[in-house]
């Protein structure tokens, strides 16, 4: 599983604001992100995203229960 990073996004010099990356690359099709923080609480992000048409019409399918037993296998190295 990849995780994601926060990204600060300069343009011109100046701060733009942040995004997502993943691996150092920033993620396509971002239209905005938000952070959020409470007393207490681990901060979150809630970004959003263009979809195209395609994407939204030929999802690719993932199977969480055989993606966390690869997790469990190789926590357990």
């Amino acid at each position: 599983m990849k995780h994601i990073q926060i990204a600060k996004l300069y343009r011109s010099g100046r701060f733009h604001g942040f995004g997502l990356a993943v691996d150092g690359e920033l993620l396509d099709q971002q239209v905005d992100t938000n952070i959020s923080t409470k007393p207490n609480e681990l901060p979150y992000i809630t970004a959003s995203f263009y979809l195209k048409e395609q994407q939204a019409e030929n999802p690719i399918i993932i199977h969480l229960d055989q993606h966390e037993q690869i997790e469990d296998l190789t926590a357990k190295a």
